[in-house]
């Protein structure tokens, strides 16, 4: 993911290091539109009401909001998966491994430290300074070493960071054993035999077609894909999405240690893969799509602080006494994309006015330039910043 939540400010069609072979320049900016779209819906993964469990009805309000959450915020990540090993690949053709690493370790590690000793802090004070990790919790707290961090999203750079470690690898075997790769990798997800290797066995699989990809020369669609096969990824996304609703407990869909629920989240991940590049490619070239991806440059902020950001708007709401109105709560749920988007744009904008430094380490070196943040914050307006291009 971290190639797909990349540097912004590339002005060519290059890697985010500007490295590599160049890359087709709609290929380029479909993959920024495809990132930003992408971070966006995740925010519905995480936005607030929680209820423990599959709802008894798909059709009530907490039925609605967990299919939602499948549907379209669950789904939306695997393509960034698939877009940092693609990228990466070929940065790698390009430039050494030991100087990536260290790009890697300033733009994954460094990010994953500060906004997980935020997190720690932000609970601290809530809990009226009482409430701390324990002492043997702090690595995981802090690096997810072998769980998740104290900001739960983020264990997804943590993943990213194991998947750069062992990419010359992947890159390899990509050449010489593709599908015997993949299948092994297909069935390291379904049955988690990696241990605490990764946080999420699925991000590797993801991350090793991107290679593929790459490695192989595989033509990426980038006009209107055909029909049938974005139809029936879509299909399988609204089916599956509402399978544990439907299909007996005994089937296991609904229990996160079954095989049977990691089979429906592979599926549901790769036709979200599908659906999501086939909908970037066709927002590329209009309206919609030349407004979300003057946000992209901060792409990488709103995935890490998107979480505490809705979460402003829910303590508002909750202590308003309206946590509990259904049309509240589910309009709230409804745009809880646009909430985050504009806390995360108001909360870029004020770090950078005070201390462009200390938001270049929270967003891995990502800082959006002026011609930026004035395209974000009136993205209506008459002056338009110029698409820059380059993934």
């Amino acid at each position: 993911m971290s190639a797909a939540l990349g540097r912004s400010q590339a002005s060519s069609h290059r890697s985010p290091q500007g490295e590599g072979t160049p890359v087709n320049p709609t290929v380029s900016d479909t993959i920024r539109l495809a990132r930003i779209l992408c971070i966006l819906l995740l925010v519905y993964a995480h936005a607030q009401p929680y209820q423990p469990g599959v709802p008894e009805s798909l059709l009530s309000p907490m039925g609605l909001i967990h299919y939602t959450r499948q549907l379209l915020g669950h789904t939306s990540v695997p393509l960034l998966s698939l877009i940092s090993g693609y990228l990466l690949a070929r940065t790698l053709s390009a430039r050494p491994y030991m100087e990536e690493l260290s790009h890697k370790w300033f733009s994954l590690i460094v990010p994953l430290v500060l906004w997980n000793l935020i997190t720690i802090a932000k609970e601290y004070v809530e809990s009226g300074f009482t409430t701390v990790p324990a002492l043997h919790e702090w690595p995981n707290a802090v690096l997810a070493i072998t769980a998740q961090p104290a900001m739960t999203p983020l264990y997804f750079l943590r993943d990213a960071f194991v998947c750069f470690l062992i990419s010359p690898a992947f890159i390899y075997l990509a050449r010489k054993l593709p599908g015997t790769t993949a299948a092994a990798l297909l069935l390291n997800a379904l049955l988690n035999m990696d241990g605490v290797l990764f946080i999420n066995s699925a991000i590797p699989l993801f991350y090793f077609a991107g290679c593929v990809l790459l490695v192989r020369k595989i033509p990426i669609p980038t006009q209107a894909m055909p029909r049938e096969p974005v139809w029936a990824a879509g299909l399988a996304m609204v089916l599956l999405s509402a399978a544990p609703f439907y299909l007996p407990p005994a089937w296991g869909v609904s229990d996160p240690q079954s095989v049977a629920y990691a089979a429906v989240d592979i599926a549901l991940r790769a036709a979200g893969c599908v659906v999501f590049w086939s909908v970037a490619s066709r927002l590329l070239h209009g309206r919609t799509g030349n407004v979300l991806l003057q946000f992209e440059p901060m792409a990488f902020f709103i995935f890490c602080a998107h979480g505490m950001a809705i979460g402003l708007w829910w303590m508002a709401i909750d202590r308003l006494g309206y946590a509990d109105v259904t049309p509240i709560f589910l309009s709230y749920f409804a745009i809880s994309p646009l909430l985050a988007l504009v806390v995360c744009v108001m909360a870029v904008w004020s770090i950078r006015w005070v201390t462009p430094s200390g938001l270049s380490l929270l967003m891995g070196g990502r800082i959006p330039n002026n011609q930026q943040m004035a395209s974000m914050i009136k993205p209506l307006g008459r002056r338009h910043l110029a698409r820059t291009t380059g993934a």
